[in-house]
């Protein structure tokens, strides 16, 4: 169990994104504290060389202007005064040492920048050593200024463990602080993957819960929940549309099949009228799936169209002209009133037929003379075009308003008229596909309803 653990934990990929993080931060961590170990180091004996130099400068000078009595004397007040770290010897070519607090003359040791072991002085088993600089005076007389470095040494190797020891608190902290990241983070997508897992058993009414912080999770989450709630909202319609479809087809179908068995069962020959009523009822149940099919191809982008600049006047105008004979015919007059500058980007005929079968559903429900009046309205503060279709028909109920669009819903007043209810479904999925909006209000008498598309 342990071992599966540990290996389902290896393929997390928080975990493993953590874990390459806090690796980049812990090299990262050691090339800053590396750089900072060798600047200070170097800074102490930089300064250590300095103080060298700068005692060694002042004794070369000494020589100068005094002279060797002179120097020795200053060599052993510094021996008197200074602290056993500071070695000094003034020696001749032959080996003679005149002066100075270190017992012999190193081997090999030319003019410039030494290291010397100091072990056989202090008797010490640790690496001593001291820093030394050699300064001919003459051809045959030398000067030996030093420091003992054992300090320094020191100073470096506390330097060094201080840092050492940051860098393993700095992988400490890092790796507390990835593995409580790794598991905040890991508990929200197990209960992400688990409510997932939950609808993809059946359970569509299940939803991610939100904290409340807007962070990256809940937007995440608020997302995966509309999309939940649209993909419901689908299915819902999907069956609703099954069963509407089912029912809307029942009847003429039936009504065909019972024609065509008295055509069948006929003795003399067919009556031409049964046979056309068989084909209305054909053409009926054709005209249904063709909107159906029209409706299906432009909600989910197969039908595009095609776009462009549209002078809603002109488009206007010929709509009344092939409604005007219609209408007169039950003593109804339509008017329209709008600019010829009006325009907007669209799709031609897909305009003209969300507005036509608002004109046609007017013109069918209207059972008394009326009237239809068309209208634009321009919002440029809005970006929008406003087309208005009025009527002083019967209306519709404000609870009917709501589901008018729906596929197949027909008010129960409506009931009685030809149609199959898809009209409005064709016109919100039309306006929808255009970026636009559909509203429905009262005339008092009729209806109202106001299209809104973006202009150009």
């Amino acid at each position: 169990m342990l071992f599966a653990n540990l290996k389902k934990s290896i393929h997390n990929s928080t975990i493993r994104l953590v874990f390459l993080y806090l690796t980049l931060f812990v090299i990262s961590s050691i090339v800053l504290l590396s750089f900072i170990y060798w600047s200070t180091v170097s800074y102490i004996f930089k300064q250590l060389d300095q103080h060298i130099e700068y005692d060694n400068d002042n004794l070369k000078s000494l020589y100068i202007t005094e002279g060797e009595e002179r120097l020795i004397g200053a060599i052993n007040e510094r021996i008197d005064q200074s602290s056993y770290e500071s070695i000094y010897l003034l020696y001749k070519k032959n080996g003679e040492i005149i002066a100075g607090n270190f017992p012999y003359i190193p081997p090999e040791i030319n003019a410039g920048w030494h290291i010397i072991s100091l072990n056989e002085i202090q008797k010490s088993t640790v690496n001593h050593s001291a820093r030394i600089l050699v300064t001919p005076l003459t051809n045959d007389l030398f000067l030996l200024n030093g420091l003992d470095i054992e300090s320094a040494h020191k100073q470096e190797h506390m330097i060094f463990n201080s840092l050492a020891a940051g860098i393993a608190v700095v992988l400490l902290l890092g790796a507390i602080g990835g593995f409580i990241i790794s598991i905040s983070t890991i508990k929200k997508i197990n209960l992400i993957n688990k409510t997932i897992h939950d609808i993809h058993a059946g359970d569509l009414s299940i939803r991610i819960p939100s904290k409340g912080i807007d962070d990256e999770y809940d937007l995440l989450s608020d997302n995966i929940n509309q999309m939940l709630d649209q993909i419901h909202k689908l299915m819902n319609g999907m069956n609703n549309l099954s069963n509407n479809v089912a029912h809307e087809l029942r009847t003429p179908l039936t009504r065909l099949r019972g024609r065509l068995e008295l055509i069948e069962k006929a003795d003399s020959p067919c009556d031409k009228e049964d046979i056309h009523e068989a084909i209305n009822d054909v053409d009926t149940i054709l005209s249904t799936f063709n909107a159906l099919l029209r409706i299906s191809n432009v909600e989910n982008g197969t039908q595009r169209g095609i776009f462009s600049t549209i002078k809603i006047n002109s488009l206007l105008m010929d709509l009344v002209s092939f409604y005007e004979p219609v209408a007169h015919d039950k003593g109804i007059s339509i008017t329209l009133k709008s600019s010829n500058s009006h325009e907007i980007f669209g799709d031609r005929d897909m305009i003209f037929q969300a507005i036509n079968n608002l004109v046609d559903n007017s013109i069918k429900y209207m059972t008394t003379p009326g009237m239809i009046n068309i209208e634009t309205k321009l919002n440029k503060n809005m970006n929008m075009m406003e087309i208005i279709v009025s009527d002083t028909g019967s209306g519709i109920s404000d609870a009917d308003k709501i589901k008018v669009f729906e596929p197949f819903y027909r008010s129960n007043i409506h009931m009685g008229y030809q149609g199959n209810g898809l009209g409005l479904s064709l016109v919100m999925a039309i306006v929808m596909l255009h970026k636009g909006s559909v509203e429905l209000g009262d005339n008092h008498p009729g209806l109202v309803v106001s299209i809104k598309l973006p202009i150009k």
